[in-house]
Order: C-alpha cells, then structure tokens, then sequence
C-alpha cells in the first residue's frame, strides 16, 4: 500500500519542472574559458568582470559579488607597463571607470576580490582611420542552448565590439534573465564591449526592466534618453542607437536623430554611418515594418544623409535588403525560436530563417559586410565603397553574392521568390502567435493535473493510516 502511494505522488507531480540558473562563473586555478583569455583563478561571481563603453581614451568594467565587498582592479599597458588601480565598494554591484588611456593600445586587467582573482585583456578604440571590424546579431529572449552555439561561432571571429539589436532576454524585469545572458556571453563580453539596442521585451519603460538595463550595462549618455539612445565614434564610422518602442513623431529622439545625422555630415572624419533599432522600417518577417520610423520622417533623413546600413531584429530571421539606396538588415536569429518569411517584399535581396551573426569590415571608404550560420557556412556576402556624391554620398557595390539553403517549404510556408531570386527561408519556423512569451497565458498549463494529484495523495494517505488503526 505504501509503495502505491509513493508511485501515486510520483506520477501527481508528472510536468513540474524546475530550470535553475547556469553555474555560476567559479572556477578551479588555472581554469579558463571558453576563449582562454580571462582566467578564473579561485572563487566565484554572480558575474565576472566585462568590459563596457570603451573610447579612445577610456572604459568600464562591471562585475557582482556574492557579498558586500572591497575590490581593487588594475589596468596595465601592454606597452609601456603604465599601471592604474581603482578600489570599488564595499558593494555587491560594482561599475569602475579608467580614464586618461592611450589609443589602440592593449591592456591587461586583474581584478581582486575576496572571491579571487581575474584577468584578461583588452583594447582602446583607434584614434585614427585604423581597419576594424565588428558583430551584429540579436533577439536572443529564451533561446539559451541556440545563443550560446550563436556565441560560440563568433568568438572564432575578429572584432573590436559586438552589437545585439534587443530582446535580449524573455523578461527584461528579472533579473535571473539578465545573469543568464551575461554568463552566455562572457566569452565574448570578458574582451570586447557590448552595444545593446532595447528591445520590447527588456521593459525598460519603467520599474525594474528600466533599472536592469542600466544596472547591466554602463553605455554613452549623449542622446534624450540616455543609455537608451546614445552614439558613439570608433575609427572613421558613427554609430547610432535608437529606442523604436516608444512613439517618435514630434518627439525628441526624433530630433536628436537629425543632429546626429547632420553634425556627422559635416565631419570629414567620418565617412561611414550605421543606425540601429529593434523594429526595422522594412521586414519581410510577419511582424512587418515599423511604421513610427517612416511617420517620423527618420528615414528619409538615412537616406539624405547618406546612412551606410541601417540593423534591425523582432523578426526572428535574417534579411538584407535595399530601398531607394537605404540597405536593411534584419538580424533576429540570436537564440529566439526562428520565425518564418511572411511575403518576399519586391526590395528584399535575401532572406532566410536561421540563427545566425553579421561581421562588418571597415577599410578607409571600403565596407565588407557577411553573415553566417551558427556552423560558419556563408548566408550573404556584400562589399560597397562609399564616396562623397554632389548632393548626397554615393554607393558604389564591389562584389555581391548569396548562398541561402535549399529551401523546404511547408503549405503555409510556400512563396513566391522575391527580389533574391530562389532565396526563401528554411523550415522549420514559426509565427510569433505559434510561440508566446514565457509568462503568455496560451503557454500556461492547466493546473487542475496538480490539483487533483494532490487530493488524490493526500486521500490515500489518509486511507492508508486509517487502515494501520483500524489494525490496532
């Protein structure tokens, strides 16, 4: 009777699950991860130190102790052993700043905490028209195992900075999801700053979503809204960031947008503009174009101004297209469940539903851009050079060429080829209405299962004590 019992409540309890967080960042001596650059000597952190905001002459770290602590980090040249050291705390959560730093110079950090001891190594940005190269991908929500195999292949890639077009977690007010997203990308994040755009699902408006994102992330404070928009300059190139969840018609974004764009017109240093935003003002993904963008006359004023290419995620798929001499890119295949092409828009070059990373290469006027396949195989490759025209800069592309997958089309999938000719999106991929949000009340199950497993235990117990009474 009591081993029926047990089998009973087993069997009750069928379907609960408990997920928890990934090991923390402890590690044994000598350990290192993923890259081999930032080595774990003893101890452990909510998070290790990553490198944040990083200029010509100056950057960030962050990192989270268990405790209230003390910690000293040190930053020493590789050049000519110039040390700096900061003390930070006592404190759990901790935001250091070195200034007064040389260009493009190298630099070896050591943290020290309680806990133990960290180190890796960095870079200043150039003050000159250095080559450089940087990585674009988004829309990581929920999807860890994908995101981290996203990450995986972009850590065999140079680059000097990565950049995520948002929806970096499922729920930007948990904090739980924000600690899961840094350790998967610390391989990355321990040796390179990260540019994050806000996405809908960071709930940065208000309360707790809003405080997150800037406790995780120290990022330039130039723009109406700072860390959620904000520009910064590295090399020859500008980079824009904007918040598109919010309305932009008459707003002040919208007209610091403008500046932005005319002040780097007018700057004979730069010669390459990117914008980004988490809702493109193209898409042939199903939630289609982001109108405010259009309505508030942004885009026409990327193309006056002679923006290079303007980044996007919320569809879950990639696509590069160009509309009267503006190029699109869509880069949401980050980690979240891929979604699929809704109609091939006349303007859209390629497009494909897969998980996948951009890299961009700037040489003088020259820009390289590719993305690729979480296995390193070639999506899209497209090469321009870009020169001052009478009226506005003129385009001129190198070389172009595409390699999507063979497609396999499903009935609701099915459509006609667009301006890529046979490029159409892989399968398997999914509407936004097919996967909501964690927390989405189509996702909750039932709970009468654990309602009445439980009555169900608690009578047999009950029977089952009665019964050995009964016996006395």
């Amino acid at each position: 009777m009591f081993q029926f019992i047990i089998i009973f409540f087993l069997f009750s309890q069928t379907g609960t699950k408990t997920v928890p967080l990934p090991p923390t960042t402890k590690r044994t001596k000598n350990a290192k991860d993923g890259n081999g650059r930032n080595k774990h000597i003893v101890g452990y952190l909510e998070r290790s130190p990553y490198v944040q905001n990083v200029t010509k002459t100056a950057l960030s770290f962050l990192w989270e102790t268990p405790t209230y602590e003390k910690c000293v980090i040190k930053l020493t040249s590789t050049s000519n052993q110039v040390e700096k050291t900061i003390t930070s705390g006592p404190a759990k959560s901790h935001e250091v700043r070195f200034t007064v730093l040389s260009p493009q110079t190298k630099y070896k950090y050591r943290l020290e905490s309680i806990q133990g001891v960290w180190t890796g190594q960095v870079e200043t940005a150039p003050g000159n028209d250095a080559p450089f190269s940087f990585l674009v991908f988004g829309d990581n929500r929920n999807g860890h195992q994908a995101h981290r195999d996203v990450i995986k292949s972009m850590t065999v890639q140079p680059a000097s900075f990565f950049i995520n077009t948002g929806d970096l977690t499922k729920d930007g007010a948990e904090k739980t999801n924000y600690i899961r997203f840094l350790r998967i990308e610390a391989p990355l994040m321990v040796r390179i700053p990260l540019y994050p755009v806000v996405g809908n699902h960071e709930n940065a408006a208000v309360g707790s979503g809003l405080t997150n994102f800037r406790k995780y992330f120290a990022l330039p404070r130039n723009g109406p809204d700072p860390e959620f928009t904000y520009s910064f300059t590295w090399g020859n190139s500008r980079f824009i960031f904007l918040d598109t969840n919010k309305p932009l018609v008459g707003s002040a974004q919208a007209k610091w947008f403008r500046e932005q764009l005319r002040s780097t017109a007018f700057d004979n240093k730069i010669r390459h503009i990117f914008v980004f935003v988490h809702q493109s003002p193209y898409t042939s993904g199903p939630h289609g174009p982001h109108q405010g963008l259009h309505e508030a006359g942004m885009v026409d004023d990327m193309r006056r101004f002679g923006v290079d290419m303007i980044f996007a995620a919320h569809d879950h798929i990639y696509e590069r297209g160009r509309v009267d001499g503006l190029t699109y890119i869509v880069t949401g295949g980050g980690g979240a469940p891929t979604y699929f092409i809704r109609t091939h828009k006349p303007y859209s070059i390629i497009a494909e539903a897969t998980y996948h990373y951009c890299r961009l290469f700037i040489d003088g006027d020259t820009m390289e851009f590719s993305a690729h396949r979480t296995d390193g195989s070639l999506i899209d490759f497209y090469s321009v050079k870009k020169t001052r025209g009478p009226q506005r800069p003129v385009f001129e592309v190198l070389s172009e060429r595409r390699k999507p997958v063979p497609a396999v089309h499903s009935k609701d999938m099915a459509s006609s080829g667009g301006a890529g000719g046979s490029d159409k999106s892989q399968v398997p991929a999914i509407s936004p209405q097919d996967h909501p949000p964690e927390g989405d009340p189509r996702k909750r199950k039932s709970p009468f299962p654990y309602v009445f497993g439980t009555i169900g235990t608690l009578v047999l117990i009950s029977a089952f004590l009665y019964s050995r009474l009964r016996r006395r």
